[in-house]
């Protein structure tokens, strides 16, 4: 009787469950789920917080270098003028001697349908109502130029968008800018040539 089958001893059947392999709660899930995104919102608010209030905060949204360089642009020159003393400034015979000298840019800050109706001969249209995209397109001769002489005009009289083009100007590392504050009023009243 010894002799017994295998069968007899273990009976056939599922064998028990072993007690650490219980199944996992769901309430613990969700807590941990709801801990994990409190985590998140918090990280997130923290960097932005930190963002906000660095000098220069990095942009939410890429931009392209070209982006951002149109909108520190832009910036630049609508920021308020800087206060120019005399010296800044170029009277009209001064500045009839140096209109086509090639030693001197003379930029026209007016709008480009002004400067296409007439401006001074060899000016270079860096307007201030389209500042960045102008300084873009002009950047290879300013760059080259850096240490010449610039005189910025717009309109005269009341027209302060020779200030602020030569307040960006300044800003950006030139230094020999001045304005001619008679403007193109003042160049056509004095009967001085003109080109189209």
């Amino acid at each position: 009787m010894e002799s017994a089958s295998l069968t007899d001893r273990h009976p056939p059947g599922p064998a028990p469950a072993a007690p650490d392999s219980a199944p996992p709660r769901s309430g613990t899930f969700i807590r941990d789920l709801v801990g994990v995104a409190c985590l998140a919102v918090a990280s997130l608010l923290a960097g932005l917080a930190i963002n906000y209030l660095r000098p220069s905060p990095l942009p939410l949204v890429y931009q392209t270098p070209e982006q951002r360089l149109a909108s520190e642009l832009t910036t630049l020159v609508e920021k308020p003028a800087f206060r120019l003393s005399d010296a800044d400034t170029i009277s009209l015979d001064q500045f009839r001697g140096v209109v086509g000298d090639h030693k001197t840019i003379i930029l026209d800050a007016r709008a480009a349908p002004f400067y296409q109706q007439g401006h001074i001969p060899d000016a270079l249209n860096l307007s201030r109502d389209d500042f960045a995209a102008d300084y873009r397109r002009l950047r290879p001769t300013l760059d080259a130029s850096k240490d010449k002489s610039i005189v910025v005009y717009c309109s005269g009289g009341d027209c302060h968008d020779s200030r602020m083009v030569a307040s960006a100007l300044l800003s950006l590392g030139f230094s020999q800018v001045r304005i001619f504050t008679a403007g193109w009023s003042g160049w056509t009243e004095a009967g001085l040539p003109v080109e189209k």
